[in-house]
């Protein structure tokens, strides 16, 4: 399905609502991204990254998620409508991959986590070399991006904490300039993604 931008940017904004009402909201950084295709790479603690992370940017942004998520008759059709692409996490396949690389070709902006899941314990996990892949492949820079207080407000395995202050801060972005089809540089990619995630308060 292909994105409206109109109905993208209503939800956008909705989700913004939300989150300045219920979680005082703010962002750095974001006034400062690049045009053209673009990989953002934040954190992730808690169900609530994504859109905290996309209210923010003035852009369509993409997302992975978890295919069960997709079911009908409101998955099915609401998380395509806003930029959601279905990925099986434990045997992905090449049609989620080959909607990514659409996406940056087309000079959208997706969102990834380099961690690939939520943090247990709240500390930065490391890297997977997914998103050096796809950023090497497709040549797309990609933006550390620190988010604060999203797992207060939705730990993993606990309820919505309302009231819990929420901020958002981009860095500066990264390119690779490794070889891709060489693993230990894609690893060094993904771990130089970590660092600068952590470096950024």
């Amino acid at each position: 399905m292909k994105v409206c931008p109109l109905w993208f940017h209503c939800c956008r904004l909705t989700s913004y609502c939300f989150f300045r009402t219920f979680h005082f909201i703010r962002g750095r950084g974001m006034e400062a991204l690049p045009p053209g295709p673009l990989i953002l790479a934040p954190n992730h603690a808690s169900y609530l990254d994504p859109p905290a992370v996309g209210c923010l940017v003035p852009r369509v942004t993409h997302y992975l998620a978890r295919h069960t998520l997709f079911a009908p008759p409101i998955g099915s059709w609401l998380l395509p409508s806003v930029g959601s692409i279905p990925v099986n996490q434990e045997s992905p396949g090449p049609s989620s991959l080959k909607r990514v690389f659409e996406v940056l070709q087309s000079q959208g902006t997706l969102v990834l986590f380099p961690e690939g899941s939520r943090t247990l314990d709240g500390r930065l996990g490391r890297g997977e070399p997914g998103i050096a892949m796809i950023a090497a492949r497709s040549g797309t820079p990609v933006v550390p991006v620190h988010l604060f207080g999203s797992r207060e407000a939705m730990p993993r395995g606990g309820g919505w904490k309302p009231f819990r202050p929420i901020r958002v801060v981009f860095g500066k972005p990264l390119r690779f300039s490794g070889n891709s089809k060489n693993r230990d540089d894609l690893q060094k990619f993904a771990d130089a993604i970590m660092s600068a995630i952590a470096d950024l308060t």
